[in-house]
């Protein structure tokens, strides 16, 4: 049977994972608006800033997942 620790865990890195690939879509539409034929460039600054902010999410939820997991491997050692 699978644990609630372990269904919360997958979630969550499978949310971060997410949230990656969203702002890889947001940095890639900031190059295709920039290189347009008519360069949009408010637009292209602002989907870059979106995909900053959706990137930074993401690696912060990876980044605290890694450390509870770190934390709790510790906890069981002693």
């Amino acid at each position: 049977m699978v644990s609630g620790d372990t269904i919360k865990s997958a979630v969550l890195g499978i949310t971060a994972l997410a949230l990656i690939l969203v702002s890889l879509y947001f940095f890639l539409l900031s190059i295709s608006l920039a290189s347009a034929a008519e360069p949009n460039v408010t637009a292209s600054l602002l989907s870059a800033l979106i995909g900053f902010s959706i990137l930074s999410s993401g690696v912060t939820i990876l980044r605290s997942w890694a450390i509870a997991r770190a934390a709790e491997r510790a906890a069981e050692q002693k």
